[in-house]
């Protein structure tokens, strides 16, 4: 009785085809019956007229003679990426996502359904893809030592450099913040570059014997960096300015790439299970190679793997074996022989070689010719066995980690590089595997959900955040402009001095002038209260957040000091510009969305805002949520 009420409800308030989950609806579906599920065309039949349950055949005269003409699609679709860039799965992406013209590519922002929390979802416990195509790689080709002279004037000084033994064996790749050489550090922050070294097996390093008295010249490594294509002009010209004043040019070579890799993300802890499931190594692949493979684990996921560890893989077409099939299995490891980075698990030559890449830029054989050989198989739709003839594409898979080692919000996931020409063949095998596809706004919102820093978004002073800034300002201005006066905010009355965009400048210039005025004053009451060791520590012997900042100022004077070869750079200078990273907590439920006011407090009343809520949690005080008398609500 219970099903036969609810049966007789749902006719008479909803369609056949609304009943579905929104990711299984189709918006052919309620139109054409054959599109819905077998247990629901029977109730959709009874639903819609007779002429109108029947799908209308569109015909070739129906679409007029201009469109039937041979390449037209091609021609149109070239010249709709005059002024902007397409991903190879843009048309694949531009069905379903809302599309943004960013960066001089046309990309995916945000699916078009209610993704957002199912997107969250994913990115912990499932898999989410994101294709990150639009990033930039350039080439450094030298001697090792001509190298780390460059790359110590580029890179971040105060991280490790790429040319550690770490780094270098082409083992692992390594991510850290780039400059620009023209101004002196810490100035001139471009953003983050991602470094990956050709590896050079073991069984190279052996010295050769020669007859000539002569040194052997060094060898030549190749250096491959990723970039954000915010910065990717600016750091190739940082590079390129360092050659010429170093006069490096004879000796090391700066190739740029456009177009030649593309970039895929696979975030989650069942990323691995997807990557597996979609790549297939060749049969001719190394022992050592097998092995790796073999040791990842699904159900460890990609944070059971060193962090940033490279597995270099020759893998057949993916096609051959669509669709993908799952395999949770876990293999049988020994806890003494655990999966360790090396540069023979890295090593793939052909990746490396450029005439390879451009020989197999487009792919031997067509869906269609695929589709020929499948339906002639056994039994018809099976997979296809590969022959002497398929594709051998080379892959670089890299292990992705995202926010600090050891927090329980940090996220792990896998970075799958392939030559330019296969981007639909891989992408498709991955969105197969059942992960949710993200845009740049899931992208963003990993990052801010396990405590990254997002870029360009949280890289403030770089080329890259102004750029972001000066768009986000044109949006939320039109937004606002849009509204009638009665249904916005009116900033004038409230305040607001900047209402769509963050002027750090000017933030960071109120906060000194309403300070005490220079650094030396700064330092000097850090010493006063590192030296009042009963006002300045707390209950558990830590210091005082206030004691904490004005030693963290001390330490920052003192390195910058160190670092700078200016000496036209004094450290108050270098104070009043400088910026922390910090995270803020709310004591009570809310989230503070972009633009947010942060106010200070003083000592007296953050105490009593502190008694306040350490009451609230015992529940004998109402919390300090605003709605009571007093500044500290």
């Amino acid at each position: 009785m219970k099903r036969a009420m609810k049966s007789a409800k749902e006719a008479g308030t909803q369609r056949a085809f609304q009943s579905l989950p929104r990711h299984l609806r189709r918006r052919a579906a309620s139109h054409n019956i054959r599109r819905l599920p077998l247990r629901l065309r029977e109730r959709a039949r009874g639903e819609v007229p007779k002429d109108a349950a029947k799908p209308k055949r569109v015909s070739r005269k129906m679409l007029g003679r201009h469109r039937t003409r041979p390449g037209l699609k091609a021609e149109m679709f070239k010249n709709r990426q005059k002024d902007k860039l397409w991903l190879e799965t843009h048309v694949w992406h531009a069905k379903r996502m809302h599309m943004t013209e960013i960066w001089g590519h046309r990309l995916a922002e945000k699916p078009t359904a209610k993704a957002f929390r199912a997107s969250y979802r994913a990115s912990q416990h499932g898999a989410l893809v994101h294709d990150a195509s639009y990033y930039q790689y350039f080439e450094l080709v030298g001697p090792v030592e001509d190298l780390d002279k460059v790359l110590q004037v580029v890179c971040d000084p105060a991280a490790p450099l790429p040319t550690f033994k770490r780094y270098s064996t082409g083992s692992r790749e390594y991510t850290t913040n780039v400059y620009d050489a023209a101004q002196v550090y810490p100035q001139g922050l471009l953003g983050p570059a991602t470094f990956i070294w050709a590896p050079v097996p073991s069984s190279s390093d052996a010295p050769t014997a020669s007859t000539s008295s002569t040194p052997p010249p060094p060898p030549r490594r190749t250096l491959l960096v990723r970039v954000h294509p915010a910065v990717a002009r600016s750091a190739a010209l940082s590079i390129d300015h360092v050659l010429r004043d170093l006069r490096l040019g004879l000796s090391v070579a700066l190739n740029r790439y456009e177009g030649e890799f593309l970039t895929f993300e696979v975030t989650g802890r069942r990323a691995t299970e997807v990557v597996k499931a979609v790549l297939k190594p060749v049969k001719g692949s190394s022992d050592t190679t097998k092995e790796a493979w073999r040791k990842l684990d699904p159900a460890a996921g990609p944070g059971g793997v060193p962090a940033g560890m490279i597995l270099g893989l020759e893998v057949y077409d993916p096609r051959l074996s669509f669709p993908p099939q799952l395999d949770k299995h876990s293999p049988t490891l020994d806890p003494s022989n655990p999966l360790v980075p090396s540069a023979d698990i890295a090593a793939c030559p052909s990746f490396w070689s450029r005439p390879h890449r451009a020989s197999i830029h487009t792919p031997r054989y067509k869906k269609r010719d695929l589709d020929a050989r499948r339906s002639h198989n056994l039994v018809p739709g099976t997979r296809l066995d590969p022959i002497a003839q398929d594709d051998r594409i080379p892959v670089l898979l890299s292990q992705r980690t995202l926010g600090p080692a050891g927090a329980d919000s940090t996220l792990h996931g896998w970075t799958l590089t392939v030559p330019s020409g296969w981007g639909m063949p891989f992408f498709a095998s991955l969105v197969y595997s059942t992960p949710r596809v993200g845009g740049l706004r899931e992208r963003s919102h990993q990052f801010y959900e396990a405590g990254a820093a997002r870029f360009p978004e949280d890289f403030v002073g770089t080329p890259g955040f102004a750029e972001h800034e000066v768009r986000r300002e044109d949006d939320e201005r039109g937004y606002w402009e849009r509204r009638p006066p009665a249904k916005r905010p009116s900033y004038g009355k409230l305040g607001t001095r900047w209402p769509w965009r963050m002027e750090m400048g000017e933030v960071l210039d109120l906060a000194w002038r309403r300070g005490t005025g220079s650094a030396a004053a700064l330092l000097a009451r850090a010493r006063a209260l590192a030296s009042d060791s009963a006002d300045a520590m707390d209950e558990d012997g830590s210091p005082a957040p206030r004691a904490r900042a004005k030693q963290l100022e001390q330490r920052l004077t003192a390195d910058w000091a160190a670092l700078s070869s200016s000496p036209s750079s004094r450290p108050d200078s270098l104070l009043r510009r400088a910026m922390v990273r910090v995270e803020l907590v709310p004591c009570v439920r809310g989230v503070p969305q972009d633009l947010g006011m942060v106010y200070e407090v003083g000592e007296a009343a953050a105490e009593e805002v502190k008694a306040k809520m350490d009451a609230a949690k015992k529940g004998s005080e109402p919390r300090a949520t605003g709605e009571y008398d007093g500044a500290e609500d």
